[in-house]
């Protein structure tokens, strides 16, 4: 069987045809064409598919693997030996040593290649080194004499981080038992970190006996699903579009009739007693749900916030000249203060438009509304003055012949304005005394501004100040600029407030934006927490005043962000209309719909990532529950794969595909220079250049890809975006989750069916799943049977169920027709819920994180096994194995001793048999109370006592190692070895002034680094660095770049490093012995010299550099950068980076000024990259 078309599995648009990637091969002749004797039909299937594109082919044992690798390989070297180019290697990856010397001599045999392999244990005939310690020189000769290298992907791997080798230098890669690519394993690393990078990809070939590595699982019957939800294990990106949110279209918008509207008072009190607000009102042709019409938030501010309060009010007509008033108001303000009102280009010489007399549309029915403000004195009256106002204003600039002859022609109103107390405005006149926080639209720019003060020493005769040289004077400006000639240029120049953009003021970045406990940085928030007010100059008779209101002004810019969560609102109830239909017996919260749909991208004090965790625990325990009643004869292997086919990522994504859930996931921060409202021109525009003319996007192989270029969030002008296949499947269950809370398992189940997940939890099957089990014999005597129900607090009502629940597996030899297998399967899922809901409800102010990390230190079998001990119920197991008895026994006496070191029980592996036993009662208890799981709660909570706190969480050791590092900066070294049947793991960590190594034994590989990463944790404890005060802390530590530590030396010049040399390191001959690292060259793309810059310091093992950076202001334009790069700014960058190099010492120095932080960093990144060089610890080119 292969992955192919015809098994409808969907394909990968990476994979490309055999003759995109050959490359040819020098001084060869033309042999025969090899003739395959003895094949198979299916071979020969699945050769021409493996021919044509990337294949992952399926074989039961026995049908011929190493055949179809011999001949692709065959293939393969013919076509390489009729081209003439540079050599190209075959590269074959087997798991284990003997399956490498196997293939080995399978293709040494059967083909006329020159062969050769490489595992952990070859050693080199010259000077008797294994592979890990050969130089870049070996691997050359060894690539040079072969042209197929059959290897580990563990050898291959290291050669490729070497860079011995690499992934252009091959034309097929072929992966052996490729099952194993998942999780950490050296398979899906390659894939990762070289194969999707690579320009030049060679073709892969993937071979395998046994897609499913489940137990009581057949590998025919579930080969096309497995192959599915291998190909989609990589970060796929794919095209989606978004809805239309029905509550704000309208039909009203080019009808000149009356029109009544649903009205929603939007009022705003601030934190500081002294600030007003303006109230508004929205006007919507639709009715809003209750819970979204009646909404209560707070905006936060730099020193202050906002509680808004949207109210739901009578409906409300309005006349045609109301509405098209209205209209004017709502054109007029946003086009002003947030975007523009000419239009065409600032340095053309022809005259620019006036938006609103162009045949630009503004208005559209799938996004209409109106935000009109209120009166003060009355704050259920529309302030019909202002809205007036606003329309004058308009008719004003359309009659003026600024826009014409660019002559500005108002009558004098009065002949000598610099001798009175009278200020000449483009509309009227007004006393000096008046226009204190006046609000004036400026004809000539369209720009709305409040009046800060007369400047009584400024005319339009001073000398303008801009651009000196150019202009002689304010007057000559704009006679020259404008072509507008002052009548009164004698007059007192005006100070104005200018308009400024919308800021995100969603989020609390005074509280340093905490979302749950993390904190978000202000850059992706968008919000400048130090932003500086900025002033104009204008003559007073280019400003004609609008009646309006300052508070009217300050309102209109917290309009975009609450409008923002009005509309996302809007969005969770369409949802919840189309998942709930009209059913009043579940009623789930818009707000709780809403953060099911919004991603953590979204930077929002709420993300799905709670609900996500529940949900998935409540899928699982429904999924558990129907298949343990539907099938009562399938065992627990194969209720286990049915459940993960279930409940696995690739199957909730095609459900929430189908379900058209891609279109209301909320997946980026709000921008609000991209938010508009009805009438306003968008600032910005997006093309789209995806070619899809239509709102949603086609389910199609073309709209997806894993390439970085292709930013996830960001939405064209039509409303498409990249979005992560994952984030679609964690919607599904962070809506199953959002159910649950509000509705119980029977909200769970109704969304789980408009899924498409029918999960009938039929009381009668219950039934026969109960009388089942009372048919058991009871082979125990019955007051062993009371002693535990008397520990459990419980009795049985079906004492079959508790009998079933105890036996193991190993007395099924002994002719019982019984075992706690399937009770395991049901009493696992039940727990997983129970645990996850109690935590979830609990601790409500922990991130998403935490609470994952307190999930999985409770529900896991480690912890099962230890109550099974402390709560004494292993004695009760019936089972007949002398291995079992001796290892519970020796479990028994280790718990005993380790009762109160956490971190000892972690690396000792427990019986499996004792966590499965909680797991089973659990089952039977469930069963016995016919799926009553409050009731089971009620009877484990105590047993399960006590379930761990954020306060006592103690993460596992190498997961606190690692995180310790991420925030310091630092990088582990680990290496594996086999010593018998135990398993030896070295870790290393580099520190500024000391090296750490630690060895670790146990029976795998986890609890071996286990143990080695306790050892280097109490090395750091003696180095000063206690991991429980919270310098290692188990608090989810997010590191990153400029938290390690403060800097104390800055040198403002840049390109200068200062070094801090330990004087008694300087004559250390270690560090000769150090080979060189070699980089072929840098790239100067945006974030390229950082990303070179860490993996140096990742392979070299050096703490990760430290980058600070400043701001500098300037009032005038500044030239930034050099060449291509060369930008004009009010602002600039400088970093300053810190680099440690252990028994070596400290380089610090600063980069160039750069437009923007990040390309600052890159700067000083690259600067360090060429000192390195200078110093002869790097090479570059």
């Amino acid at each position: 069987m292969e992955s192919s078309e015809s098994s409808g599995c969907p394909i990968n648009p990476l994979k490309r045809k055999l003759e995109t990637m050959m490359s040819d091969t020098s001084n060869c002749q033309q042999p025969t064409p090899y003739v395959f004797q003895f094949v198979f039909r299916y071979q020969l299937d699945v050769f021409k598919v493996a021919m044509m594109r990337n294949t992952i082919a399926y074989f039961d044992s026995g049908s011929g693997k190493t055949m179809m690798a011999v001949m692709i390989i065959k293939e393969v070297a013919l076509a390489l030996r009729k081209q003439l180019s540079e050599k190209k290697l075959i590269i074959f990856l087997a798991p284990t040593r003997n399956l490498v010397e196997q293939h080995f001599d399978d293709f040494k045999e059967n083909t006329d290649l020159l062969v050769d392999f490489y595992h952990g244990s070859k050693v080199m005939d010259i000077d008797g080194k294994k592979v890990d310690e050969w130089d870049s020189a070996v691997w050359e000769h060894e690539i040079n004499k072969n042209q197929v290298m059959v290897m580990t992907p563990k050898i291959f791997l290291d050669a490729l981080r070497n860079a011995f080798m690499n992934i252009e230098m091959m034309c097929l890669l072929i992966i052996d038992e490729c099952h194993y690519a998942s999780g950490n394993h050296p398979y899906v690393s390659i894939m990762k970190e070289f194969y999707f990078k690579s320009v030049s990809k060679p073709k892969v070939f993937g071979m395998t006996a046994s897609l499913v590595t489940k137990k009581g699982v057949s590998s025919t019957g579930n080969s096309e699903a497995q192959i599915t939800a291998l190909e989609r294990t990589t970060k796929r990106k794919e095209l989606h579009g978004t809805i239309p949110i029905q509550a704000v279209c309208g039909t009203w918008g080019d009808k000149l009739d009356d029109v009544d509207f649903y009205a929603y008072t939007i009022s705003f009190v601030c934190s500081l007693i002294d600030v007003k607000y303006s109230s508004f009102v929205l006007l919507l042709e639709s009715k809003l749900d209750d819970d979204v019409a009646n909404l209560e938030m707070k905006l936060y501010l730099v020193s202050k916030f906002v509680n808004c309060k949207v109210s739901s009010c009578v409906k409300l007509h309005l006349n045609a000249e109301q509405v098209a008033k209205g209209k004017c108001f709502q054109e007029l303000f946003f086009n002003g203060i947030f975007s523009k009102l000419y239009v065409g280009s600032k340095h053309s010489k022809e005259p620019r438009d006036f938006l609103l007399e162009t045949d630009q549309k503004l208005w559209t029915s799938s996004y209409m509304y109106l935000l009109l403000p209120l009166e003060s004195i009355d704050p259920f009256k529309i302030g019909w003055k202002l809205i007036d106002s606003c329309v004058s204003a308009i008719e004003f600039i359309k009659k003026s012949s600024v826009l014409s002859v660019k002559k500005l022609s108002v009558d004098p109103i009065i002949k000598d304005p610099e001798s009175t107390r009278i200020i000449h405005f483009a509309n009227k006149p007004v006393s000096k005394d008046d226009v204190a926080n006046v609000v004036v639209l400026a004809i000539h720019t369209g720009k709305i501004y409040t009046v800060h003060e007369v400047l009584q020493d400024e005319t339009a005769h001073s000398s303008f100040d801009g651009n000196s040289k150019k202009f002689s004077s304010f007057e000559n400006y704009f006679k020259q600029k404008y072509e507008i000639n002052l009548k009164y240029p004698g007059q007192n120049m005006l100070l104005l407030k200018q308009s400024h953009r919308a800021h995100n003021l969603l989020v609390d970045f005074n509280g340093e934006g905490i979302l749950h406990g993390k904190k978000i940085k202000a850059e992706s928030c968008k919000v400048n927490t130090g932003r500086q007010r900025y002033y104009a100059r204008l003559p007073p008779e280019l400003l004609f005043i609008i009646d309006a209101r300052l508070d009217v002004v300050k309102s209109i810019y917290l309009l975009p962000s609450l409008m923002h969560r009005l509309e996302s609102l809007m969005l969770a109830s369409q949802l919840r209309e189309e998942i709930t239909g009209h059913m009043t017996d579940i009623h789930v919260s818009s707000s709780l719909i809403l953060e099911a749909i919004t991603t953590l991208r979204c930077n929002e004090s709420f993300s799905m990532e709670r609900l996500e965790l529940l949900g998935d625990s409540v899928l699982k325990y429904a999924v558990s529950c129907d298949l343990y009643l539907r099938y009562p004869n399938k065992h627990e292997g194969q209720l286990s794969s049915a459940r993960s086919c279930q409940v696995c990522n690739s199957t909730l994504y095609d459900l929430g595909i189908g379900c058209r859930l891609q279109n209301y996931i909320r997946d980026i921060a709000f921008d609000p220079t991209r938010w508009t409202a009805p009438g306003q021109l968008p600032l910005r525009l997006y093309p789209c250049d995806h070619g899809v003319e239509t709102i949603e996007v086609p389910i199609d192989a073309k709209y997806q890809t894993d390439k970085p270029k292709f930013l996830t969030g960001k939405r064209c002008d039509r409303g498409h975006r990249w979005l992560g296949s994952k984030s679609i499947s964690d919607c599904v269950e962070a809506l199953v989750g959002a159910y649950f809370v509000a509705g119980g398992l029977t909200g769970a189940l109704h969304c789980m069916k408009w899924l498409g997940i029918n999960c009938e939890l039929d009381p009668s099957r219950v039934n026969e799943a109960i009388q089942i089990a009372s048919l058991h014999t009871y082979s125990p005597k019955l007051d062993v049977l009371q002693s535990l129900e008397s520990k459990l607090g419980y009795e049985f009502v079906v004492k079959g169920l508790l009998l079933e629940a105890i036996t193991h597996a190993s007395n099924q030899e002994q002719g019982v027709g019984y075992c706690y297998e399937r009770l395991e399967f049901l009493g696992d899922s039940v727990l997983d819920l129970l645990i996850t809901r109690h935590l979830f409800n609990k601790h409500l102010d922990i991130d998403p994180g935490e609470l994952t990390d307190l999930r999985s230190a409770s529900v896991n079998n480690e912890n099962f096994a230890y109550v099974a001990v402390r709560r004494n119920l292993h004695p009760y197991l019936q089972y007949r194995s002398g291995d079992l008895q001796t290892q519970i026994s020796d479990y028994v006496k280790f718990a005993a001793t380790s009762s109160t070191d956490t971190n000892s029980l972690q690396t000792k592996k427990s019986p499996k048999a004792l966590g499965d036993l909680v797991e089973s009662i659990t089952g039977a208890v469930l069963l016995d109370t016919q799926l009553n799981f409050d009731e089971v709660w009620r009877i484990f909570e105590p047993l399960l006592t006590p379930i761990v706190t954020p306060e006592k969480l103690e993460l596992p050791p190498l997961r606190e190692l690692l995180e310790f590092c991420d925030s310091k900066g630092y990088f582990i070294k680990t290496a594996c070895r086999s010593q018998g049947d135990a398993v030896i793991a070295e870790l290393s960590l580099q520190l500024e002034d000391a090296l750490l190594v630690a060895e670790g034994t146990g029976p795998t590989r986890k609890i071996a680094r286990g143990q080695a990463a306790l050892k280097l944790l109490s090395q750091l404890q003696n180095q000063g660095q206690d991991n429980k005060d919270g310098e290692i802390s188990n608090k989810n530590i997010k590191g990153n770049d400029t938290t390690r530590s403060k800097i104390t030396h800055f040198d403002p010049q840049p390109a200068v490093s200062t070094f801090i040399v330990d004087e008694c390191l300087m004559n250390n001959e270690s560090d000769s012995k150090v080979e060189i690292p070699v980089l072929k060259s840098i790239n100067t793309k945006k974030g390229g010299p950082r990303s070179t810059l860490y993996e140096l310091c990742r392979k070299m093992q050096w703490p990760m550099p430290i980058l600070t950076s400043s701001e500098q202001k300037s009032k005038t334009q500044i030239e930034i950068g050099e060449g291509a790069d060369k930008r004009t700014a009010f602002n600039s960058f400088e970093s300053l980076i810190s680099l440690t190099i252990p028994n070596y010492g400290v380089i610090e120095l600063t980069g160039d000024p750069r437009a923007d932080k990040k390309s600052s960093y890159d700067s000083a990144a690259l600067l360090m990259l060429y000192e390195l060089q200078r110093l002869g610890k790097l090479k570059i080119g």
